[in-house]
């Protein structure tokens, strides 16, 4: 620690966050030292220079580990990013390979980076390096949850939903033996709390409106009402967003994929920006009570496609042992009436917009 501390010195003011430790740290002249009572993890380390930076009057904080992984030489890359682009979060991206970085290590990394495109959309291809540099300005706003190792994932995530740019920075790192060995991470423990975290970032990106995410990133509350309106308004401000969600939920609820309905139509929501409360809503078109009808709508509509006849059927004589005999007669009406559904509904849907938006 005491030689990073120096080196980085060099290139500018140094606060070391002595988290617990049970060994004597030497004398850092020059350095602004936080001792904490007892290790309580790199989130409490993080929070607590972030906290004393603050304080100081600086506006920026630059991170590095302990160990010896980073070069104090990078430090000119992070502060040439803080002074041309403030308001950014500028992150180290390291060469695993050129550094012999350990085989696990780069797929924890790869798994990490994944989930993080997945829950911001954001490419970017180390996620879990530790010298970054914040701007101090959003480690006072942003609300955190999570502690020890997910801590700086979690804020990376928050920071990318409430619009912050992420940037780059390559940076040279080394993995010596002493310094794998010096790793506080708890492969059990820490694993689970990142991938539940991970869990609960993908369901809020997939299923949260921005607007709320972006609120609940700041730690502010909305009452049931707003909350409710934001996920029915959200990517539906106009008629032709409006219109297009209703369709694709009508056209998975009557398509004959029972069972992934729902899936798909949120997922193809998601990609296509529609929403999600209102495709949901419309896929409901297949509930229990309604089963009956599709499946008679459907295979009418496919017998007479097959043979100009009408179906003699009656609607309570329908039921799924029934419809197997009309097997293909079901898949091909049911793939019609979903189309035709579906296009009714988009047009309906999008003159009714029209008329209640010029009111």
């Amino acid at each position: 620690m005491a030689a990073v501390a120096r080196a980085a010195l060099t290139h500018c003011p140094v606060i070391v966050v002595d988290d617990g430790s049970t060994v004597t740290l030497p004398e850092l002249p020059g350095c602004t030292v936080l001792r904490l009572e007892r290790n309580s993890g790199k989130a409490a380390a993080l929070r607590a220079g972030f906290q004393r930076a603050t304080e100081l009057g600086f506006s920026h904080a630059i991170t590095m580990d302990a160990d010896g992984q980073h070069f104090a030489e990078d430090l000119s890359k992070f502060l040439a990013a803080a002074q041309t682009q403030p308001d950014v979060l500028a992150v180290g991206v390291r060469d695993f390979y050129a550094a012999g970085c350990p085989t696990h290590r780069r797929r924890s990394n790869a798994v990490s980076t994944f989930w993080f495109r997945v829950e911001t959309g954001v490419r970017l291809g180390d996620t879990q390096c530790g010298f970054r540099c914040y701007p101090l300005a959003l480690t006072q706003r942003l609300k955190i949850r999570s502690n020890r190792y997910a801590y700086e994932l979690e804020f990376m995530v928050r920071a990318s939903w409430v619009g912050t740019p992420i940037v780059a920075v390559p940076v040279k790192c080394s993995y010596e033996p002493n310094q794998i060995r010096q790793s506080h991470f708890r492969p059990v423990r820490d694993l689970a709390h990142i991938t539940l975290m991970n869990i609960g970032l993908v369901l809020q990106s997939w299923f949260v409106p921005e607007s709320l995410r972006v609120a609940w990133s700041y730690g502010e509350h909305k009452t049931f009402r707003t909350t409710v309106h934001e996920f029915f308004t959200d990517h539906a401000h106009d008629p032709l967003h409006l219109s297009l969600a209703v369709g694709l939920g009508l056209f998975f609820g009557i398509l004959p994929v029972w069972g992934l309905q729902t899936v798909i139509a949120v997922a193809l929501a998601h990609r296509w920006r529609l929403n999600l409360a209102i495709t949901l809503l419309a896929c409901n078109i297949s509930l229990p009570p309604m089963v009956p009808f599709l499946l008679y709508a459907g295979t009418a509509l496919g017998h007479w496609l097959f043979t100009g006849e009408l179906l003699t059927l009656a609607l309570h004589e329908m039921t799924m042992a029934r419809a197997r005999e009309f097997i293909w007669q079901w898949l091909v009406g049911s793939m019609v009436l979903a189309v035709v559904a579906s296009g009714l509904g988009i047009v309906v849907t999008y003159i009714i917009a029209r008329m209640v938006r010029r009111k």
